[in-house]
């Protein structure tokens, strides 16, 4: 009688997507900390030194950690923390987002101290919203710092999952 090897778990980030509660709170409080986190700047931090870098790095935080994670839209991969080759990843996941955040920080500080020397057409409101030439440039540089960001830790763990799959096959 011919010996079976015993079957690999299933792979949790290929199966179907399943409501699950913990989940929903978990991605619903990160949303609203991305979200709540202009409240945060102007209730607590407004007259406090590097207050806009700090309240900038809490947002920036949720917003990394919800779309790398999330499957957000046109059938992306979610990855769920309890994948098998998700977690392993966490720790360089986080080291990589810590050098991010140190980058958002030295920008973001950087363009603080250029403001005064600009001219008053970048320091005027007006056009988008009301908010200056100057605001809506770093709020660009810093989307596209976060995008670059969620773009190379979604690459980094679809190697992973596929590398976790190559080895299950073997």
């Amino acid at each position: 009688m011919p010996r079976h090897e015993p079957l690999p778990p299933p792979d949790a980030c290929s199966a179907p997507a399943s409501f699950s509660d913990a989940r929903f709170a978990l991605f619903t409080l990160v949303f609203l900390i991305m979200m709540g986190s202009g409240v945060l700047y102007f209730t607590v931090l407004v007259d406090r030194p590097y207050g806009i870098q700090l309240s900038s790095q809490v947002a920036y935080t949720a917003a990394v950690m919800l779309y790398t994670f999330s499957s957000n839209k046109n059938g992306m991969q979610r990855y769920l923390f309890l994948c098998p080759f998700v977690r392993p990843q966490l720790p360089r996941l986080a080291f990589r987002h810590i050098g991010f955040l140190a980058v958002l920080f030295f920008l973001e500080t950087g363009a603080l101290q250029l403001r005064p020397r600009l001219s008053p057409s970048w320091s005027v409101a007006s056009g988008f919203k009301g908010t200056t030439r100057f605001e809506l440039t770093l709020e660009v540089i810093c989307a596209a710092l976060a995008l670059t960001e969620v773009a190379t830790n979604r690459s980094f763990l679809n190697r992973a999952h596929l590398e976790y799959n190559l080895d299950r096959s073997v």
